[in-house]
């Protein structure tokens, strides 16, 4: 974590007394004056850093130790049980955050050209502020996780609120902004999914899904501060990627689809079965359905 030095410390103070009791020349330059000490004052205060760890997450929320082993309907009440074999893999390639200083001022810089001369943007909690210079701590990426193959992630070696969990080991601590949580990116160069599907009959299906990314927006205040008490958690459900949704009243059944189908084995991707492939595309890119934050409770931190 960079601490702020005496100087920046006594830059402060000056700040916070420019601002309460120095004179100015005319009412236009005395507010333009105030908002310049004002970002000046901001850029010390949030110019430092600390570690945050990341848990990525695979689940299920069945509330037992096999996440490997779950049963959904599609429509109810036809159940089906699946079972997701170790050889399931994802190829990552890169995920990052966007942080918002503390504030909702922004527009601070890291060059003494860009401070003086600084016009505040405002923000709220949630947006990104795509309008900052790239050197600016709140204009840049923080990277959590390394580009890595990982392998049968299915296999419980965690635990968490609903249960038993998957916990990525190619995550990263990040030295970070204090701030809150923008956003989340992920991208992938390839998902590898093998599982077995019974429901009247048993199909063994393979899922092949090309690279893609995916943005993860946090629905509360998930902080970077000094104290926090645990790495920030982004969750992955295995099992909402085959979930029945409904979208706009139309209702999307993977499984039912799938059991209609009379091949065995079932290979799914953009060449074949490019119906189920679609229905899982469209699954995987909806909002807190597969990749999300955990969800809000009181007291308890994000």
């Amino acid at each position: 974590m960079k601490v702020p030095n005496m100087k920046n410390q006594m830059a402060l103070i000056l700040c916070l007394g420019l601002v309460s009791q120095c004179t100015f020349g005319s009412v236009g330059d005395r507010e333009e004056e105030k908002l310049v000490i004002l970002q000046n004052l901001i850029f010390f205060s949030n110019n430092q850093t600390i570690p945050i760890g990341t848990n990525l997450r695979s689940y299920d929320d069945q509330a037992d130790d096999n996440i490997n082993q779950f049963s959904l309907t599609s429509p109810s009440p036809t159940s089906f049980n699946i079972s997701i074999q170790s050889s399931t893999y994802i190829n990552w390639e890169t995920g990052s955050y966007r942080i918002n200083p503390p504030s909702q001022i922004l527009g601070v810089s890291t060059t003494s050209s860009e401070r003086s001369t600084a016009v505040a943007k405002t923000h709220t909690p949630y947006t990104v502020p795509l309008d900052l210079p790239a050197d600016d701590l709140y204009g840049k990426t923080y990277p959590f996780l390394n580009a890595g193959t990982i392998s049968n992630i299915t296999q419980f070696n965690s635990t968490m609120e609903t249960g038993a969990s998957f916990l990525f080991s190619n995550t990263k601590v990040t030295n970070m902004p204090l701030g809150v949580v923008a956003l989340a990116n992920v991208s992938w160069e390839e998902i590898y999914i093998r599982m077995d599907i019974t429901g009247g009959t048993t199909k063994s299906v393979t899922i092949l899904l090309p690279q893609g990314s995916k943005t993860i927006t946090p629905k509360c205040k998930i902080p970077i501060k000094n104290g926090r008490s645990g790495n920030i958690e982004i969750l992955f459900s295995l099992s909402s990627l085959f979930q029945d949704r409904t979208v706009s009243g139309t209702p999307i059944r993977f499984l039912e689809t799938l059991s209609g189908k009379f091949e065995n084995p079932v290979v799914i991707s953009k060449v074949s079965n490019v119906d189920l492939y679609n229905i899982l595309q469209q699954n995987l890119q909806a909002e807190d359905i597969v990749f999300s934050f955990p969800g809000c409770f009181p007291g308890v931190e994000r």
